[in-house]
């Protein structure tokens, strides 16, 4: 992550507000799914959670499953995305990449919940699961337009290795989280990013990296 920050966007006050409220969905869906499993669970039911109408519910999700999964198909705002597309913030494909995914989490704490909440509705909710998997391949799409628009043409083995990388920072940040009630998303993403350009060390980085290490 670019300097280890969290920036957030430049929006209104309404774009906060509906952002907000689509989150609120999700983890309410999560919550009500968890509990009495997604059968049980209503349209009604999330919807009364929030304190909205089922009406207002279907301006953000098609179907409950699709508030269980959240929020996949963009990644950042119009704003952020312009920003990324003109080469920013950081320059770095991959930190921009995760700055830009970090802008659609919730609260940390809200992640940790979030976390715990899925990993324990796929192991009882095969839908669920096939869910998430679809809409990784939407989200794919979307990655692979914000790429095109920032490098010109690219390869689909491209956007999807990428798309890979991208995911397995971001959720295994996320999951770093509830294991540590102080830490932050932001500097996870950042710690993770870090360890992934070790990867592609080369021997004389390696070299410099144990010296600067030892002082």
């Amino acid at each position: 992550m670019p300097e280890g920050k969290r920036e957030e966007p430049t929006v209104g006050l309404r774009e906060q507000k509906k952002r907000q409220t689509q989150l609120d969905l999700c983890l309410a869906a999560r919550r009500l799914t968890a509990a009495r499993g997604l059968d049980a669970t209503t349209v009604d039911d999330i919807a009364k959670a929030v304190g909205v109408s089922p009406r207002t519910f279907f301006n953000y999700y098609d179907t409950k499953i699709d508030a269980v999964v959240g929020p996949m198909n963009e990644v950042g705002t119009p704003e952020t995305r312009e920003r990324f597309v003109a080469g920013g913030p950081s320059g770095i494909l991959i930190n921009d990449l995760t700055w830009l995914q970090l802008l659609g989490f919730e609260r940390d704490d809200d992640v940790r919940e979030g976390i715990s909440l899925v990993t324990q509705i796929i192991k009882s909710e095969p839908r669920v699961l096939a869910a998430f998997v679809a809409s990784g391949v939407r989200f794919e799409a979307a990655v692979g337009e914000l790429l095109t628009a920032r490098l010109g043409p690219v390869t689909p083995e491209f956007v999807a290795l990428t798309t890979g990388i991208m995911t397995t920072i971001t959720s295994r940040s996320a999951m770093s989280l509830a294991d540590d009630p102080s830490g932050s998303l932001e500097t996870a993403l950042s710690e993770h990013c870090a360890m992934a350009a070790r990867l592609f060390d080369r021997p004389d980085d390696t070299k410099r990296r144990r010296a600067d290490d030892h002082g």
